[in-house]
């Protein structure tokens, strides 16, 4: 993580393909973090300067099981059109919270 400290937290599940792999999402004054939960989950954790999303709103479920399900996901769309999704319980605080930072 970098070297703020986290302005709000939540569990969540960083979407990759057929599965979800379950973390924390933080949001901090200068970063969005993903850190998994298993230190085995190798690749999984994710880290990007607020300066480079473009933009926070919501994705449909892809209906796979393992994979979150048919539930909503936050995704973040980065300066490079590549697009991160998250599985979230308060998906309606993140959405939120990380706009407010963004200042959009």
């Amino acid at each position: 993580m970098s070297d703020d400290k986290p302005l709000a937290t939540w569990p969540a599940a960083r979407s990759m393909g057929k599965l979800a792999v379950p973390g924390e999402l933080a949001l901090t004054r200068t970063h969005v973090v993903f850190e998994p939960k298993s230190k085995r989950a190798a690749g999984t954790r994710f880290s990007v300067a607020l300066t480079f999303v473009a933009a926070v709103g919501s994705a449909p479920g892809t209906g796979k099981f393992f994979s979150g399900g048919k539930r909503e996901r936050l995704c973040l769309t980065l300066g490079d059109g590549s697009e991160w999704l998250f599985v979230m319980t308060d998906l309606a605080d993140a959405t939120t919270r990380i706009r407010e930072r963004l200042g959009r």
